[in-house]
C-alpha cells in the first residue's frame, strides 16, 4: 500500500486551485476562488475552493473534499488511483507494496513496451528501405515534419517487432498483453501488426497505450486497432485528447471526427481543440471526459447513412450534464482531411462555428427520409 509520508509528499505537490482551473474557471473572493461546479449542471458559482487549506466544496451538490477526492470524482478514480494520478503528474516515484506495487509495474512495463514499440514503428517509416509507406503519408499531405511530430510509423511484420522488443528486454507474455504480438502457440509469436501505416494512442497523461494501424492497400480490414489491454480501452479513449486537451479547454469546445487522418488534417490547419473516436461511435464515456473540459461537443460527419446513424445513436447523451451538442455534416460525401484539401481550414472552421444542434439535424434527417404524410412516416 502507499505510505502516509507518500500520500503527503504527492499533496503537498499538487495545488488544487491549479489543478481545478484545468477545466473550471476560478475567479478570486477574497481568499477563495469561486466558479461554477464541474459536477452538476449550474449558472451561478457555488463552488469554492479555500487555498490555505486545500478543500474544495460546492453548495449546490453538496460535494467536497481535498485533491484526492476532486481527482477521484473528476476522473472516476479509486482512492488510491487517485493518489498515483497525481504522483504521476507530479513526477513523484511511489513504492507500493504487493498486488498493487505489482498492477503498478506491468502498467508501467506497457507504457515502456508501447513507447518502445512506437520508436520502433517510427524508425520504420522514416529510415526502412521500403518506401511505401512515405509515399502513402505524403500522398495525404503528410510529410516528415508532420510524421516526426505525430510519431508515425510503419509497421512492417515478419516478426521484425518480436525481435526488436526481444533485444530490448522484453518478454513474450509482456507483449502479448500489451497486444502488439500475438501467439501462434508452442511458444512462436507474431507481430499483431504487419504491413500497416501506423498511429500511436495516448492516454490522457501522454503514456503510449496502443496503436492503430491502417493498410496501404484495398485489403481488409482497413483499420485495425490494439485489443482491449489493461491500459486501453476504445470506448473510453480518445485520439489525440492528450494534445487538444488544453485547446478545448481554452474554446469551451471538443471537436470529435472518426479518423486519425482527420484529426491530424484538423490540427495541421490550425483547428487544435480537435479529437477522434477510435473505431467505434460516441459513447457515453467519451461525452462524460470531454464535458468535464467544455460545454460544447461538436460532432463531425460525412453525410452519408453511417454517418446519419451515428448522429441519431448519439441523441441519447444529449440531456447529459446540459451539455451543448451540435453536429457538423460535410458535403459530398467529404472527410475533414478531404475538405481541407479541397477549401482550406478557414473554411471549415466557418462550418465549426455554424454547427446546428444535434436534435435539429436528426429531426430533418429524418423528415427528409420518410412520408410524414403518412402515419407510418410520422
Amino acid at each position: 500500500m502507499i505510505s502516509d509520508e507518500e500520500k503527503d509528499q504527492v499533496r503537498a505537490a499538487s495545488d488544487l486551485v491549479a489543478i481545478v482551473q484545468e477545466t473550471v474557471e476560478l475567479k478570486p473572493r477574497g481568499h477563495e476562488f469561486w466558479g461554477c461546479c464541474p459536477f452538476h449542471g449550474e449558472k451561478t458559482p457555488s463552488f469554492h475552493i479555500i487555498p490555505a487549506t486545500q478543500v474544495w466544496h460546492c453548495f449546490g451538490c453538496g460535494e467536497g473534499g481535498d485533491v484526492f477526492t476532486y481527482i477521484m470524482k473528476r476522473e472516476n478514480l479509486s482512492f488510491p488511483e487517485s493518489i498515483r494520478y497525481l504522483a504521476d503528474r507530479a513526477g513523484i516515484e511511489l513504492h507500493d507494496t504487493g498486488a498493487q506495487r505489482d498492477r503498478g509495474t506491468k502498467r508501467a512495463r506497457i507504457y515502456d513496451l508501447c513507447a518502445e514499440t512506437a520508436q520502433f514503428y517510427h524508425t520504420m517509416l522514416m529510415r526502412g528501405k521500403d518506401s511505401r509507406p512515405r509515399e502513402y503519408f505524403a500522398s495525404r499531405g503528410m510529410g516528415g515534419d508532420v510524421c516526426r511530430r505525430y510519431c508515425l510509423g510503419f509497421a512492417p511484420g515478419r516478426n521484425a517487432l518480436v525481435s526488436h522488443l526481444s533485444q530490448a528486454g522484453f518478454t513474450p507474455q509482456e507483449m502479448i498483453d500489451a497486444n502488439v504480438a500475438v501467439s501462434r502457440g508452442r511458444g512462436q509469436l507474431a507481430d499483431r501488426f504487419y504491413d500497416r501505416v501506423m498511429f500511436p494512442i495516448f492516454d490522457e497523461q501522454g503514456h503510449n497505450i496502443a496503436f492503430g494501424g491502417r493498410i496501404m492497400g484495398d485489403g481488409q480490414p482497413k483499420y485495425l486497432n490494439t485489443a482491449e489491454t489493461s491500459v486501453f480501452h476504445k470506448k473510453r479513449n480518445l485520439y489525440g485528447f492528450n494534445w487538444a486537451k488544453e485547446f478545448i479547454v481554452a474554446q469551451d469546445t471538443a471537436i470529435v471526427v472518426e479518423g486519425y487522418t482527420d484529426c491530424i488534417a484538423c490540427w495541421e490547419a490550425g483547428i487544435k481543440n480537435v479529437v477522434a473516436t477510435l473505431g467505434t461511435a460516441l459513447t457515453e464515456h467519451h461525452v462524460k471526459t470531454l464535458t468535464r473540459f467544455a460545454k460544447r461537443i461538436v460532432y463531425m460527419f460525412d453525410g452519408d447513412a453511417a454517418g446519419q446513424k451515428a448522429a441519431r445513436r448519439a441523441i441519447q447523451f444529449i440531456e447529459q450534464d446540459s451539455m451543448d451538442l451540435r453536429c457538423v455534416v460535410l458535403p459530398d460525401g467529404n472527410d475533414p482531411m478531404e475538405f481541407i484539401t479541397a477549401h482550406g481550414g478557414e473554411a471549415l472552421q466557418a462550418r465549426i462555428d455554424a454547427a446546428e444542434p444535434l436534435m435539429d439535424f436528426v429531426y430533418r434527417s429524418l423528415q427528409e427520409s420518410s412520408d410524414i404524410t403518412t402515419p407510418g412516416g410520422r
